[in-house]
């Protein structure tokens, strides 16, 4: 099954009913179709518009294509993110699922029909079309993307699978722009996913530890959309760091932060990886940027009678009043954009205490937020939305084998 914006949402919804007994919002309604549906794609899809007894669609044991373009007019928000989370392969067999998300693509131009016309027949007043990949490209890729996500499913030719995992091993057939994508396949099992409780250091199994070292940002929280007010319905683990050293020597280092996850014997053994497991993370890149790290304090100097705490107060906030002062007084100077490449290792050890480290842009690009003006006038995307750029993250797909090389 297929379809498109209304229809992307009406396709897994087809694939959720096929299954029923009776329809959830009157049960007098006998369904019972049971069609042979397996693979299911959803273009540019909106999500919620029906909700069946109230919730939003659940989808089980399909695989699952959602694609959708950063320059999108209608359905500016990637919502397709929200049914691919909620896709889960419960009965053993074969599926995966991959979401991809083309920078410069637009609603219409996935068809002949709408093309550029995404705010109606006078797009061209309101939205910046100027942004646009050609829609000849635009469909190009979609035909390749579709048609091997369907060879993979339907006719179950593996040897597509490698450019959903990273479609960098697709490049030279995909059109010349930026993509982010997701992807996960039946035998996932998760060890940290950040919507099971409020507790940082807690997987979602037992026997799972997590533990931040050296970071500026450590916390849990939503996944927002660039719409205001809406959201991913996912969690996830909100990390920053800074290596530089507070003060007056800019080249000042301390060590490198780091993210720890930890898991048991008792828990390795029950998942018994193999050379062909792998280890998916799936990470975006904010736009914030942690301030400097404190130096350490030197303890050994310091005053700790009353009358030397008091004089140490004083400073402080002579300290403080002072560059209050200074703040209103200097101009507020224009932020400048944060252009050092974003870098991250993975460290493997085992039980014995060996390590190997990966550079992690070997699997994907690791990519700042890509930033979209949808919209023809100036600044109007900035009052129109949260961000003027979607969160979405890049799945990292690592095989284990590659770290025992």
């Amino acid at each position: 099954l297929m379809g498109h914006s209304r229809g992307g949402e009406a396709a897994p919804l087809a694939a959720t009913f096929n299954k029923l007994k009776f329809y959830p919002d009157d049960a007098k309604q006998k369904l019972g179709f049971n069609f042979n549906i397996r693979s299911v794609v959803s273009i540019a899809p909106v999500d919620g518009q029906y909700k069946p007894a109230g919730q939003f669609t659940p989808l089980e044991n399909v695989d699952y294509l959602v694609i959708h373009g950063s320059h999108d007019g209608d359905v500016s928000t990637f919502h397709g993110l929200r049914q691919f989370e909620r896709l889960r392969f419960t009965d053993g067999q074969l599926h995966f699922k991959a979401a991809v998300y083309m920078y410069r693509a637009n609603h219409g131009q996935w068809n002949t029909v709408w093309n550029n016309k995404d705010n109606g027949p006078r797009s061209g007043r309101s939205l910046d079309l100027r942004a646009l990949i050609a829609p000849e490209e635009q469909r190009r890729f979609a035909k390749l993307v579709i048609s091997a996500f369907l060879e993979a499913t339907l006719n179950r030719k593996r040897e597509y699978l490698p450019m959903f995992r990273d479609h960098r091993t697709a490049g030279h057939w995909f059109p010349k722009t930026m993509y982010i994508t997701r992807f996960q396949e039946s035998g996932y099992a998760p060890l940290a996913e950040y919507d099971e409780d409020v507790d940082v250091t807690t997987g979602s199994v037992p026997g799972v530890t997590l533990m931040g070292d050296s970071l500026g940002t450590w916390k849990e929280a939503t996944l927002p959309y660039r719409s205001r007010g809406d959201d991913q319905h996912h969690n996830a683990v909100w990390l920053g760091w800074n290596n530089r050293i507070a003060g007056k020597d800019t080249t000042k280092m301390g060590k490198p932060a780091s993210y720890t996850v930890t898991i048991s014997d008792s828990l390795r053994m029950a998942r018994a990886p193999t050379a062909a497991s792998a280890i998916h993370l799936s990470l975006a890149v904010t736009k914030e940027k942690p301030g400097p790290r404190a130096g350490p304090k030197d303890t050994t100097k310091a005053d700790t009678t009353p009358a030397g705490k008091a004089r140490a107060k004083a400073v402080a906030d002579s300290v403080k009043k002072d560059s209050v002062a200074k703040a209103k007084a200097e101009p507020k100077k224009k932020e400048v954009a944060d252009t050092i490449p974003v870098e991250i290792t993975v460290e493997l050890a085992d039980s014995a205490g060996h390590t190997v480290r990966m550079p992690l842009s070997r699997y994907g690009t690791i990519r700042r937020p890509l930033e979209t003006h949808v919209y023809r006038r100036e600044g109007r995307d900035e009052t129109r939305f949260a961000t003027i750029f979607e969160l979405v993250p890049q799945t990292y797909v690592i095989p284990l084998a590659d770290f025992a090389k």
